[in-house]
This record gives C-alpha cells, sequence and structure tokens, in this order.
C-alpha cells in the first residue's frame, strides 16, 4: 500500500509541504530565536541577510514570528483533530448503533452544522475569552459534527454486516461489537476527514486571530502577523507575503496528502489500481 502511494507524486508533495512544517515548528526555538524581541531602529526592515523575512512595524523579525506561529499552527491542528475525533467518533458510534438515541444525538450536530463555521467559532470565542485552549475548544466543537456525520454513515452499513449479526447471535456484548468489529471498520474514512479537518483548523485559527478573537495579540500566530501586516500593505507586503505563504503550503500539503490516503485506505480506488497496473503489466508483456 505504501509503495502505491509513493507512486503518486502528488501526494509525496504534500508529505514534502507537511515535514518542512512539522520541522520548522519543532526546532522554531533553535533556527528562529526571540518572537517577541524588538529592534525599534530597524522597524519595518525589507528581507535581508540579517532579518530573512524582514521586520514589522516595531522592530521584530518577522522570520522569527512564521515559524513560531507554524508551532502554534501545528500544536492547534493538532488539538482540534484529537478533539474532534474523539467526540465525533464517540457520537457517532451512539447514534449509528443504537437507533434510538440516533434522532437525538444527530439533531445536536444538525444544530451545530447549522451555523457557518467561522460565526460559530466567533460565537464560542466571544464567549470563552482569547486563549489557545479556547481557540482548540471552540474549533473542536465547530468540526466534530462532521466526523460525527461520517461515522454514523459507516456505522449503519456496518451494523448490518453478516459478521457482526453472527457475533451479535453468539452473545456477544454491544462494547465488543462496538470495540472489536464496527469501530476498527470505519476508521479509513476518520483518518481521511482527519487530515482535512487539521487543515481547517488551521485555517479557521488564522482567521479568528485575523479577526482579533483568536489567540492573544502577544502569541505569534500566523493570523495576527497578517492583522498587523494589514496596515502597511503597501509600505511593508513581506508582511503579508510570508505568513500568507505559510498558511498556503501547510493548507496545500494537507489537502494532497489527505487526497493520498484517501485513494490508499478506499477500497474501490485501490482495487482500480490494482487492475491499472496489471493492465499496465499485461500491455508491456504482449
Amino acid at each position: 500500500m505504501l509503495a502505491r502511494l509513493a507512486r503518486r507524486k502528488i501526494t509525496l508533495i504534500g508529505a514534502a509541504l507537511m515535514a518542512v512544517m512539522l520541522v520548522l515548528g519543532t526546532l522554531g526555538p533553535v533556527v528562529a530565536g526571540n518572537p517577541t524581541r524588538m529592534d525599534v531602529a530597524s522597524r519595518l526592515a525589507p528581507p535581508s541577510a540579517v532579518h530573512w523575512f524582514g521586520t514589522d512595524d516595531v522592530g521584530r523579525d518577522v522570520f522569527s514570528r512564521v515559524i513560531h506561529g507554524a508551532r502554534l499552527s501545528l500544536l492547534v491542528g493538532s488539538a482540534v483533530v484529537a478533539l474532534s475525533l474523539v467526540v465525533g467518533v464517540s457520537c457517532g458510534l451512539i447514534a449509528g448503533y443504537y437507533r434510538r438515541l440516533d434522532n437525538v444525538v444527530m439533531r445536536v450536530m444538525d444544530g451545530l452544522m447549522a451555523f457557518p463555521a467561522i460565526i460559530l467559532a466567533i460565537a464560542l470565542m466571544a464567549a470563552l475569552g482569547p486563549s489557545v485552549a479556547n481557540v482548540v475548544l471552540a474549533i473542536g466543537v465547530v468540526y466534530s459534527p462532521r466526523v460525527a456525520r461520517i461515522v454514523r454513515g459507516s456505522v449503519l452499513v456496518i451494523r448490518e454486516t453478516a459478521y457482526v449479526e453472527a457475533a451479535r447471535a453468539l452473545g456477544a456484548a454491544d462494547a465488543t461489537l462496538i470495540g472489536r468489529h464496527v469501530l476498527p471498520n470505519c476508521l479509513s474514512p476518520v483518518i481521511v476527514q482527519g487530515s482535512f479537518v487539521f487543515a481547517a483548523a488551521v485555517l479557521t485559527e488564522a482567521a479568528l486571530s485575523f479577526l482579533g478573537v483568536g489567540v492573544p495579540p502577544f502569541v505569534p500566530s500566523w493570523g495576527n502577523i497578517l492583522s498587523d501586516g494589514r496596515l502597511y500593505l503597501q509600505q511593508a507586503p513581506w508582511l503579508v507575503l510570508y505568513p500568507g505563504a505559510a498558511i498556503m503550503m501547510t493548507i496545500l500539503g494537507l489537502n494532497l496528502l489527505g487526497d493520498g490516503l484517501r485513494d490508499l485506505l478506499d477500497p474501490k480506488l485501490a482495487g482500480d489500481s490494482v487492475h491499472e497496473s496489471r493492465g499496465l503489466q499485461t500491455q508491456r508483456a504482449n
């Protein structure tokens, strides 16, 4: 399977982009220095050998702030994925397996999905206050219903399969059926959805910070950098160019990687790939 995934150049590009972001985010303090250090004499300095990405309006190094912003985005994205998967998978399993709870659980999920994602996130942040933990909680609440719907749809199919019915007839408890037979067989679409939730979380966090309702202003964030830089767009375009490029690379890498995981884990696409390769081998043999 990994060989089939590696043959897709698009997937390798996505994996490479994410690897670069992961390395930069992990080694941020080593390669980037202090993102809050001010050098007022060098304010709005263009990119140079001293300041690779230039400086902002108070002399802070933009390269350092972008790298530390990558750390924040990766942290928020990972935490949101974990939270949304835990909540979404739990709600989806309950709604799909227990018919009497399906209507109650899914109507709550539908109610959350009725709001546009960014509007619901802004409302939650207005109620909770600006902090990294609250950003994770707000975005996790926004994207959990999407995971729940995917899991519920898979569970509704899996619970009616012959092997689940056979295990139920042998007297297996519900917890055993869910943990041993139902959950493992609905993880493939959840893993793929997790990559797209990660991308959406990074983008939503940047949007919240840009609007001033995300992380506190003193925390380096791509959204905060863009928000500060928009006031100097004509005078210092590098203030929005580099954080914008970082967001674009991260989202692009996650989406390309998610597409590759979908092709790897989807049995139908995998079958098509096998038939294609066999056809090519036959043509070469002839």
